[in-house]
């Protein structure tokens, strides 16, 4: 199996335990969507809490959602919670603490393969989740974004590949995500979200919020990015610095 069709596996294993609350989760009062539009020269920044991942290995294990909500509220527009344990270090936990401490946006970055997760996100205070289009059906695409926007949750749906991008506007998506990583083999081609977000049709990519993703180091390669680009997904290099509050003003402040 490829990386993305074992974390996959896994993940299913993990829904399956969910228990939820019996009552429903209260709608989002956040827009998402809204708060990514692109307002500068810089696209907006969803800054992510990753404490490591399966490419890099470890990148910052000992670090608190408060310290790290501390570091990127002054900047981000949205913040993005791993939620994923085996392999990310993430967890349902750190998404309700960082809650509690934020009225940002919040993203649930996990693998989200079952109805189940999207109520635990919401439940957890999530006022988006992640949708991978090359790990779902098109019903389930379908199903999955109804149901989230039922909560005031628009999903960020994420493509890998031109027949991803596709998919994902067939089916309505108005937050699309182009990830640089291929996470199948987790290489990253910089030139990739560039490169397919030229293929979508001037009218409909004004109508969309789009969000670059993964790869991205510096302030120079995000000022490169075509304007239509709204926001930009950052966890490993922000992660990885020495200092995480410098990093982050040195790309955007």
């Amino acid at each position: 199996m490829s990386v993305l069709e074992e974390i996959n596996a896994a993940s299913r294993r993990r829904a399956e335990k969910i228990r939820l609350p019996a009552k429903e989760p209260q709608r989002s009062s956040l827009n998402f969507a809204e708060a990514l539009r692109r307002k500068t020269a810089l696209p907006q920044l969803i800054a992510e809490l990753k404490r490591r991942s399966p490419s890099a290995g470890v990148l910052k294990d000992e670090c608190s959602v408060a310290e790290t909500i501390r570091i990127y509220e002054p900047y981000a527009a949205a913040i993005s919670i791993l939620t994923e344990p085996e392999n990310f270090h993430g967890s349902i936990e750190d998404l309700s603490e960082a809650r509690k401490l934020t009225r940002i946006p919040l993203l649930r970055k996990d693998f989200i393969l079952t109805e189940s997760q999207i109520l635990e996100a919401r439940h957890a205070g999530a006022d988006s989740f992640l949708l991978i289009v090359a790990s779902l059906q098109d019903d389930e695409l379908k199903e999955f974004t109804e149901r989230g926007r039922a909560l005031g949750m628009e999903p960020l749906v994420e493509a890998l590949t031109e027949e991803d991008l596709d998919r994902a506007l067939s089916l309505g998506a108005k937050i699309v995500g182009i990830n640089n990583r291929n996470l199948h083999t987790l290489e990253i081609d910089l030139t990739r979200a560039e490169s397919l977000a030229k293929k979508i049709p001037q009218t409909l990519r004004n109508k969309l919020v789009l969000v670059a993703e993964s790869g991205y180091s510096n302030r120079d390669e995000l000022l490169a990015l075509p304007h239509y680009f709204d926001a930009v997904l950052m966890g490993s290099t922000l992660m990885q610095a020495s200092n995480g509050a410098q990093k982050i003003h040195e790309i955007f402040g």
